[in-house]
Parts: C-alpha cells; structure tokens; sequence
C-alpha cells in the first residue's frame, strides 16, 4: 500500500484540524467566549454523582468513585456520564470558563469553539494573529482544553498553524511558561482564574515557541538521526502482557493439554502485534514520503529538524480515521506531533 493512500483527499483539501469539529467564528463577528460558546451549543451543565452497586440481594454497595454526568442537551435530550472520577474531582462549569475568558476574547478573538463526544472534552481556540516562522507566514492561536471526564484537567497551549498548508504546530514543550496545566481539584476555579488574569502578560511565551521554531531550520540532519525523531514519534507497537507472561513459559512447565493453548493464544497474540506494527510502519512510510516533498518544496530546509516535524504533523493532521475526535489537538496523534517536536528541538542547533 503506497503511504499516500492514508490521506485520501485530505491533501487537497485542508483545513485546520478544529473545523472538524467545532463551530468556526471571524474576528469581525467580535464574539465573547460566552456567546460563542452558547452558539456552538456547549454551554451544558456537567455535574458529579456518586456510583453505587446494587447487589443481587438488593443491598447497595458504595464505591467512593463518583460519575462525571453532562446535562441533556438540546440535540441529546438525556444525562451523560462523562466518565469516572474520585471525591476530589471538581468540574469548572463553562459558565464560569466563559465568564473568566470573556476579557481575554476582546484581545484574542474566537476563532473556533466545540466539544468532542458526549462533551468529554470542551475546546476554545483564540486567534492570536500572525508571525513569520522559518520564513514563513504562521497564524498564531491560543488552544484552552477542558478534559472533563477524568483523563485530564484544563489546559492553556500556544499552537501555531503555518498557513501554507494548515500543519498545526503543536509543540509538546514541557516549560510551565509555554503551557498551563491545571487540576480538576476544589481550586480548579480559582488556579484558572489566576491564570486567565496573567494571561495578556504571556504575548512573551510566544516569542520564546517562535524562537525556538526558528533554530529548528540551521542545521541539516544525519538520516539516523531522522529515523530517530520519526522513530520516537512512532513506537514500535508494544506485546500485550498475555504474550509478555507466556513466552516465558516452557512445555516444560505445564501440561501438553495447557501448552497447547499456550501456543493458540500465543499465535493469536504474535498476530495481533503484527498487524499493528503493521499499520505503525505504513503511518512511518507516509512520513518519509512527506519528508521528501517537503524538501522538494523546501530545499533550504531540507531533513532540517523542523522538516521532519512539520513531515509527522502533516501526517497526523491529514491521514484519515477519526474525523470527529480532536486527537490531532489533544489526543494520541498530539501526543506524536508533541514527541516528534521534543525530538527534533533536541538536534536543532
């Protein structure tokens, strides 16, 4: 299968990966964040409740977890439950994220609003304006992420978008002045608060991404060093612990009707694997041939640190599969753009 096959028409028709999934809004229509996030209906109620088992005699047992339940909706007239959480989980309602960003949106317009799911995950994307990068027009945004169901907290990311080709630049930078990350504890109204009123102070926080961008383009790598930085962005798949625990077994150790079963599941299990590296190496073959076009295109910044980055972002935003998830902002396709970025900034120069 030629890596090509991955993106269908994607190339062609780019987007930035939020259109898929969230309401989009222009600057002129000089939206709040709370009118925003009225209009792209995500201005629902979510709460916590206690989860209880009720046994077969009919006593009730009680698990000290709790569940995230979303309000009915009006294109979802009934409860949700978002996921499952512990007794210091505590939701920040968008009511009050709306009220808090509300400033922000008179300096950074919306540009998009949605939620993914059942209202699993809230996003709101502020338009930052533009810059150049590597010599390139960028449009500059500020990603606010809210994970409500237990998987993580509220989260505020500088992301760039290089408009040539709608790559969203997500760069997995772990400096506390390049990201905010906080907690769904009993603070997480007031940590965010804090953190909003600071928020027009951090116009530094993007000069410092842009900068570190920028010295990803002077120096041109080893091909090891780039089956490095793709290798990282994608791991070979891992065994499952079934078949980790049964290559340690010997006919030795169990009974031939045993060891027979032992060898069907390990078949099994050695199959499963197989198939996923499989698909892993196709994802790794589809960023190589991005790579190449891309030093076609770009011959100045040829296998340069930041041409293999924006060769794996191109691939997780534009390979299809997943349309209506959000993973190239904040799921397993981020997380790669994120490794690959940490990767080639290591060897930039």
């Amino acid at each position: 299968m030629r890596a090509t096959s991955l993106f269908g028409d994607r190339l062609v028709t780019r987007v930035p990966a939020w259109y898929r999934v969230g309401s989009q809004f222009t600057t002129e229509e000089k939206m709040s964040v709370s009118e925003g996030m009225r209009k792209a209906n995500v201005m629902f109620a979510i709460d916590k409740h206690p989860q209880i088992v009720r046994l077969e005699d009919g006593s009730e047992l009680d698990t000290k977890s709790f569940a995230v339940v979303r309000e009915p909706t009006s294109d979802d007239p009934q409860h949700r439950v978002l996921g499952t959480v512990g007794k210091d989980w505590t939701a920040l309602q968008p009511t009050a994220l709306g009220r808090m960003l509300d400033p922000i949106s008179e300096t950074y317009p919306v540009e998009s609003i949605g939620s993914v799911g059942n209202g699993e995950c809230l996003f709101i994307i502020l338009d930052a304006k533009e810059s150049k990068i590597a010599g390139e027009d960028h449009h500059l945004y500020w990603m606010i992420v809210d994970k409500r169901d237990g998987t993580g907290g509220l989260t505020i990311a500088f992301t760039p978008v290089r408009i040539t080709c709608q790559n969203m630049l997500v760069t997995g930078m772990r400096n506390a002045k390049v990201s905010i990350n906080i907690k769904h504890n009993q603070s997480i109204e007031r940590d965010t608060s804090f953190y909003l009123d600071i928020f027009n102070q951090m116009g530094r926080v993007q000069d410092n991404i842009v900068s570190a961008m920028n010295t990803m383009t002077n120096n041109t790598l080893t091909d090891k060093k780039i089956k490095h930085i793709v290798q990282t962005a994608y791991p070979n798949a891992s065994e499952p612990n079934r078949l980790k625990l049964s290559n340690g077994i010997t006919p030795d150790d169990v009974s031939a009707k045993v060891w027979g079963r032992i060898l069907m599941d390990r078949q099994e299990q050695n199959k499963e694997v197989s198939e996923r590296q499989s698909r892993i190496d196709r994802i790794k073959d589809s960023a190589f041939e991005r790579l190449d076009i891309f030093n076609q295109e770009f011959s100045h910044m040829a296998n340069t640190p930041w041409a293999v980055y924006n060769a794996i972002v191109e691939t997780e935003d534009f390979r299809r599969g997943h349309d209506k998830s959000g993973t190239q902002m904040f799921g397993s396709r981020a997380d790669a753009k994120a490794r690959a970025f940490n990767t080639a900034l290591a060897y930039a120069k």
